[in-house]
């Protein structure tokens, strides 16, 4: 199910959120019906922030805090989120284009109907997250950690799993063939694999880490 935002025509050009909340919300963090563009912030604090129908584009938010958050029909574009906290966070019906979560920590996040799009997530954490009905295309998820999370509906097209770990995660029902694997990090017993569709590539490669001789 595609994530398909709802944002109306009309929205209000926004340059500064920290400003926008503490102007137009007398400092509760709440916005809505904006356009957010070219906004910078380093280690800014926009715990429980509450953003609906707006886009946001070409925004750089270093290590800030995004605590318990919530993003419903957002459309983010060409953004930086690196290091940010996204711990408790609800993203619905949001879609990320081009976006750098490098070092993001989404641990017990939940995304329902979220596409990404040509973004890295790279050594982000996703512990305990959950995702469904979540689209996720050319991106790169090297070194992510993607531990005890909850698949549904789960599509993944593109994407480079490099040292990303996959500890005590089901990946039963889910497509990879698509998706380039190398040195992913499982349980002993490999027990997350089960149930998942691989090439004959990808399944040699897992044969391998188990001891078994393939010839050619």
């Amino acid at each position: 199910m595609p994530a398909n935002p709802i944002i109306p025509g009309e929205l209000v050009e926004v340059e500064s959120l920290s400003a926008w909340i503490e102007q137009e919300g007398g400092g509760d963090p709440f916005a809505s019906h904006v356009r957010l563009s070219g906004d910078e912030a380093a280690r800014a604090d926009f715990t429980l922030l509450e953003l609906s129908e707006s886009q946001v584009d070409r925004c750089a938010f270093a290590a800030c805090c995004f605590t318990r958050a919530s993003f419903t029909d957002v459309a983010f574009s060409g953004c930086d989120f690196s290091n940010c906290d996204f711990s408790e966070a609800n993203f619905t019906r949001c879609t990320f284009l081009s976006c750098k979560f490098t070092g993001a920590d989404f641990t017990e996040a939940v995304f329902y109907r979220v596409e990404l799009r040509d973004s890295t997530a790279s050594y982000a954490a996703f512990t305990k997250a959950k995702l469904g009905d979540v689209d996720v295309r050319s991106c790169d998820f090297s070194q992510a950690h993607v531990a005890e999370v909850r698949l549904v509906r789960a599509a993944f097209d593109d994407v480079r799993f490099v040292g990303t770990s996959f500890f005590r995660t089901s990946l039963a029902g889910v497509d990879l063939t698509r998706c380039q694997l190398a040195d992913i990090v499982l349980s002993d017993e490999m027990g997350e694999l089960r149930g998942c569709i691989m090439d004959l590539y990808q399944a040699a490669g897992i044969a391998q880490r188990l001891g078994v001789e393939i010839k050619d």
